[in-house]
């Protein structure tokens, strides 16, 4: 087993900068906020009112219009919701529009109102918990889909390539990425090109490795696969400021041993660029790297 940890440490820790942690216990989750939460959810408790949710990917958004009434009945009254997504769960700060005439066009205003937070825990069920200060309001509803779903799940298969990018913006990163260069490793050998094969369930390395500095002496190549899981976003530093990257869980398929990683996607200019976590950066409170280095992958390769 020692044998194994130090080669899945070596090998992970790509030119002396891939950071990883292991961990016991997970605290991750398979459900990923996604486009086919789309649509009508409420209680059928409380049926005549609900929420409809609409997801904006460009901006890492999602929109929640709630219709209710008000607490002492009468009057329909509806309010809006808009959060930034992480992972299975949105936070969101609620709005109310007043002051609207029925299709005339009219002088509104909208004010923020209150906070909530909604968090999936299957594509068919969720909580969204509440808090409207205006009003001296708060609790918690469990919600379901009016409707069934037939794009959830299937967006999940494919959950683990989809992630969030520098611009906050959402990037497939399936398919081949791969890093030029040599670097010197602190046990005197060194490892040149490498490559990361990203498919929807895993990710695959392969890693020159020479006996000798300056990717001299002996050659040998190393390979490694790993299931990966996408838990959510994180803000992570890059020389200096902040950007944002992605959480993941990583296994290795051959001792069980988890990892826990983050992966960078910098399109800014005309080429993407794929970073990750540096080793040795203080983790955060779950054990994710904070820091990301200036060095990176670039696409090799598509898998459509």
């Amino acid at each position: 087993m020692r044998i194994r940890r130090n080669v899945l440490l070596l090998v992970l820790s790509l030119f002396c900068t891939m950071c990883f942690w292991s961990v016991s216990s997970v605290a991750g989750t398979n459900m990923l906020v996604n486009y086919g939460i789309n649509g009508s959810w409420y209680d059928p408790a409380t049926s005549g009112q609900g929420f409809v949710f609409d997801l904006i990917p460009s901006r890492n958004l999602l929109a929640a219009y709630w219709f209710t009434y008000p607490a002492d009945g009468g009057a329909r009254e509806w309010y809006l919701g808009v959060g930034d997504i992480s992972g299975n769960s949105v936070e969101f700060t609620i709005y109310q529009t007043e002051n609207g005439v029925f299709d005339q066009i009219s002088a509104v205003e909208t004010n923020a109102v209150g906070s909530a937070n909604l968090k999936l825990s299957s594509c068919g069920e969720a909580t969204w918990n509440y808090t409207i200060d205006t009003q001296g309001l708060g609790g918690e509803i469990v919600l379901q889909r009016l409707a069934p779903d037939y794009f959830c799940e299937l967006f999940l298969a494919k959950a683990n390539t989809s992630v969030v990018s520098h611009s906050n913006a959402w990037v497939n990163i399936s398919g081949e990425w791969k890093f030029e260069g040599c670097v010197n490793l602190e046990n005197s050998d060194s490892h040149g090109n490498e490559r990361f094969t990203f498919t929807e369930t895993k990710l695959l390395l392969e890693i020159e490795r020479y006996s000798q500095p300056g990717c001299q002496g002996a050659l040998s190549l190393q390979t490694m696969s790993l299931d990966i899981q996408r838990v959510d976003k994180t803000i992570a530093m890059l020389e200096g400021a902040e950007v944002i990257a992605n959480r993941f869980i990583m296994t290795d398929a051959d001792s069980g041993q988890e990892i826990r990683q983050l992966i960078y996607v910098d399109d800014r200019g005309s080429e993407q660029r794929l970073g990750h976590g540096i080793l040795d950066s203080q983790p955060d409170s779950d054990g994710y790297p904070t820091e990301i280095p200036s060095l990176y992958f670039y696409r090799v390769k598509e898998i459509h």
